[in-house]
């Protein structure tokens, strides 16, 4: 509740109804006077703020050391105290977002080592076309180097019989490897930033995609549960995914100052997130539908096929579509 005068008029200025005290009770906007001060601005800023700190920390705690009972208050009516769902999930996909592709994309390759016997020594970007060729199995080979113009390609493959001619996957894409090729004048460090940045565009409506068919895996698996719709799934989805974020940027946020000064990769908190993952989702199946270990187990099991199968189509969709769109 705010400190300025109520109103003497009981009519709402928001929606028009009368108002019988302080609030409206068809909208629920405060009859005051309109005229605020500086500090009743900030006072309310300050208090926004602090009430949404204060429903964040509460959601988050209950999330990550609850597994399922987020989704359990929700469905009971307790939605006041904590995060709308939608609200939680677009606020924390954001920072982890942010978070996840704040680094930047090295300019140039590394210096080639001056020790030639080394092993472990890093090796030079492969061109785009030996790239696609091992990524996606095309048949591109390195013969898109001699055209220098889309138009060259295409009157080469005119000359040839039809049999012999690229079909419409290979001969689109070597047409893409040498407009490439000249817009960024044959540079893979270039090309390969391109290709990343564009990437990250697309990255969050991969999630956003995946979310809904996620549910729906969990659907299938719990179809004979009458006491959960989809939308309840839904729910319970968009709160796995705001816990999987927030352990994955707590662990990097740990992991980012080890990795600077002792330059390994991969650490234990890495090895430790792999295997909190699954065991969480277990503990929020369990929980949330109250089926036994077992059955759970292997529900869990069919959920994490599907969900790498989903996640694999989409990750070389979007990847080939983010090439073919830089």
């Amino acid at each position: 509740m705010s400190h300025l005068k109520e109103r003497s008029e009981k009519n709402c200025l928001n929606c028009g109804a009368t108002v019988a005290g302080r609030y409206c009770q068809a909208c629920g906007q405060e009859n005051v006077e309109l005229k605020e001060s500086f500090f009743h601005l900030l006072y309310h800023f300050i208090e926004d703020l602090t009430h949404f700190d204060g429903k964040l920390w509460k959601t988050v705690k209950l999330l990550l050391f609850k597994p399922g009972s987020l989704t359990k208050y929700y469905m009971e009516g307790k939605r006041a105290t904590y995060l709308h769902p939608i609200r939680m999930y677009l606020f924390i996909s954001a920072v982890f977002l942010f978070f996840l592709f704040s680094g930047k994309v090295p300019e140039k390759p590394m210096n080639k080592p001056t020790n030639i016997d080394s092993v472990n020594a890093p090796r030079p970007p492969k061109d785009l076309a030996t790239s696609l060729n091992e990524g996606f199995h095309l048949d591109i080979g390195n013969d898109t180097a001699k055209y220098q113009t889309v138009a060259a390609y295409e009157a080469a493959q005119k000359k040839l019989p039809v049999a012999q001619r690229d079909g419409w996957l290979n001969a689109t894409t070597k047409k893409k490897v040498i407009e490439l090729n000249n817009k960024y004048d044959g540079d893979k460090m270039k090309i390969g930033k391109a290709l990343i940045e564009q990437f990250q565009h697309y990255f969050s409506r991969m999630l956003y995609i995946s979310l809904p068919i996620f549910a729906l895996f969990i659907w299938f698996l719990y179809r004979r549960n009458r006491n959960h719709y989809f939308v309840d799934h839904l729910i319970f989805s968009i709160h796995i995914y705001c816990a999987f974020f927030i352990s994955i940027f707590l662990v990097e946020i740990i992991d980012k100052p080890y990795e600077y000064f002792f330059h390994k990769p991969f650490t234990f908190l890495d090895v430790s997130l792999m295997l909190f993952l699954p065991f969480y989702l277990y503990q929020s199946l369990r929980n949330h539908f109250h089926q036994s270990g077992i059955k759970t187990f292997f529900k869990l099991i069919l959920l994490l096929i599907f969900n790498f199968i989903l996640m694999s189509v989409l990750l070389i969709s979007f990847m080939m579509l983010s090439f073919f769109n830089i």
